[in-house]
C-alpha cells in the first residue's frame, strides 16, 4: 500500500511501474486488452480461428471414419453399441491438445511482446509483434512441447512433481522472448526468479488459471447446450445412429474460436507481468523501466527502442 505524502509510482501503460500485487497482475492483463485490442484480441482471434479449424475437420473426419465401429452390447447380445462418437471425441480432443500446444506457443509468445511493451505505454502493431517474433517461433514450440510433457509425466508419476514444474517454469515464455535466450536458458532463468517466491507465484498463476477457465467455459457453455441439443441422437448408444455431428462441431468450434479469442490474452498477460513483477523485485527493473518510459516519446516511432 502506498504511504501518505509518498510519490506514486508513474503508469505509462497497463500496471504502475514498481513491485506487482495480485490485483495490479489481474487488473493489468484486462487492461493490455483494453489499450492495445487490434493486436491481443486480432491476434488471439486469427490463432483460434486456425486452431478450431484444424480441430473441426479432424473431428468431422474423426467420426466419418470411426462412425461405423459397432462392440456387442453386454446387456443385449443381439443389439450392438457405436463406438465411433466415443472413439471420435476421444481422438479429437488428443488432437485438440497438440495443436493447442503448438499454436498456443506461437502466440503467447507474441502476446508476451505486445504486454511487455505496453508496461512502458508502447502500442505494437501485429506486423511489429510478428517481426519480433518469427525467429523464435520453432523455439516457442520446442519450449511448449518440453514443458507440456514434462510437466504431464510429472502430474501421471506424482502429482507433486507436476505442480513443481508447472510453478518454476511459470515465467520460462516471457524469458525467451524478452531476453532471446535458448530454451534451455528459458526454463533455468525462470526456475531463478522464481526461486524464494515460488507459492506466490504459483498462487498467483493458479487462481489466473480458474479465472481464466471460469470466463472461457461461459462462453463456450451456450455453443455447447446447443450442439448437444440438436445433435443429441450422436451421443445416445441407444439410437445406433453414426452420423458426423456436423452442427455440434460448428457450434463449438465457432464458441471455442470466441473463447480463445478473449481469454488467452488474459493468460498470456498473467505470465508476462508474473515475468516483470519478479524482475522489479530481485533486479530493480522498475528503475530501469521508470527511466525508459521518461525517454519514450509520445509519438511511438516503428522500431522502439525500450529497456527490455
Amino acid at each position: 500500500m502506498m504511504m501518505p505524502g509518498l510519490p506514486q509510482a508513474p503508469r505509462p501503460g497497463c500496471v504502475p511501474l514498481r513491485p506487482l500485487g495480485l490485483g495490479d497482475i489481474l487488473d493489468g492483463s484486462f487492461r493490455v486488452i483494453r489499450r492495445n485490442p487490434k493486436v491481443t484480441l486480432g491476434l488471439s482471434a486469427a490463432i483460434a480461428v486456425v486452431q478450431v479449424l484444424f480441430v473441426a475437420i479432424f473431428e468431422v473426419l474423426a467420426f466419418a471414419r470411426l462412425g461405423d465401429i459397432k462392440v456387442a452390447n453386454a446387456t443385449d447380445p443381439t443389439a450392438q453399441t457405436p463406438l465411433g462418437p466415443l472413439l471420435g471425441v476421444e481422438s479429437v480432443q488428443l488432437a485438440g491438445i497438440v495443436v493447442s500446444t503448438l499454436l498456443g506457443a506461437i502466440l503467447t509468445g507474441m502476446l508476451t511482446i505486445a504486454v511487455t511493451q505496453d508496461v512502458l505505454g508502447i502500442s505494437l502493431t501485429i506486423g511489429q509483434v510478428w517481426e519480433r517474433t518469427r525467429g523464435r517461433i520453432w523455439r516457442l514450440i520446442a519450449l511448449a512441447v518440453l514443458t507440456t510433457l514434462l510437466q504431464f509425466l510429472g502430474l501421471l508419476l506424482c502429482i507433486a512433481p507436476g505442480i513443481w514444474l508447472w510453478g518454476i517454469w511459470a515465467v520460462s515464455v516471457p524469458a525467451l522472448m524478452v531476453e532471446n535466450t535458448t530454451v534451455r536458458g528459458a526454463l533455468g532463468r525462470s526456475r531463478a526468479l522464481v526461486s524464494g517466491t515460488f507459492w506466490r507465484v504459483w498462487g498467483i498463476r493458479a487462481l489466473g488459471a480458474l479465472m481464466v477457465m471460469f470466463v472461457g467455459g461461459f462462453i463456450l457453455a451456450p455453443f455447447e447446450i446447443v450442439g448437444i441439443v440438436v445433435d443429441s441422437d450422436v451421443f445416445s448408444a441407444s439410437t445406433g445412429s453414426s452420423h458426423v455431428p456436423v452442427v455440434f462441431v460448428v457450434l463449438t468450434a465457432i464458441g471455442s474460436a470466441v473463447s480463445a479469442t478473449f481469454t488467452a490474452p488474459v493468460r498470456a498477460g498473467i505470465d508476462s507481468l508474473l515475468y516483470v513483477d519478479l524482475r522489479m523485485r530481485k533486479e530493480g527493473l522498475d528503475i530501469a523501466l521508470q527511466q525508459a518510459a521518461a525517454r519514450v516519446a509520445p509519438v511511438v516511432p516503428p522500431a522502439p527502442r525500450t529497456a527490455f
